[in-house]
């Protein structure tokens, strides 16, 4: 399987000339089985789950995966970057703030909770005799 990452909003805004601002799901789905992107902490192990099984289905090919920075880096080092000033002033202010944990919160919410990490079932194809010329 092939794995993209690209920068997310808050680290790298999109759309200000970031090295990876570009609609990678929209570049390689053309060239892949699948393009799937992952949007929380929770959604990482089934969503490479789920791109390994389609990789690994019918005839094997690449799946591409977009990991936005937000959704690998440690709760707190995201929760120190965007979780913005305990200080704020105004209404915008708490706006602001209210926006960045709600955000956070979401972006981490279960993501804590034990998943399936079981090795997934090989299949090896195997040709049929009339395939091989016996």
């Amino acid at each position: 399987p092939i794995l993209g990452v690209q920068s997310s909003s808050f680290f790298s805004p999109q759309g200000r000339g970031a090295l990876q601002d570009i609609d990678q799901l929209s570049l390689f789905k053309t060239l892949c089985k699948a393009c799937v992107s992952v949007r929380t902490v929770r959604d990482i192990v089934p969503k490479l789950r789920e791109a390994i099984a389609t990789a690994q289905s019918g005839t094997p090919g690449p799946v591409f995966v977009e990991l936005p920075i937000d959704v690998l880096y440690p709760f707190h080092v995201v929760e120190k970057e965007i979780g913005g000033t305990k200080s704020t002033r105004g209404l915008r202010g708490k706006a602001v703030q209210w926006y960045l944990q709600n955000y956070i919160r979401n972006l981490f919410a279960g993501a804590w909770e034990p998943r399936d990490v079981a090795p997934l079932p090989v299949r090896v194809p195997l040709a049929t005799e009339d395939e091989v010329g016996f």
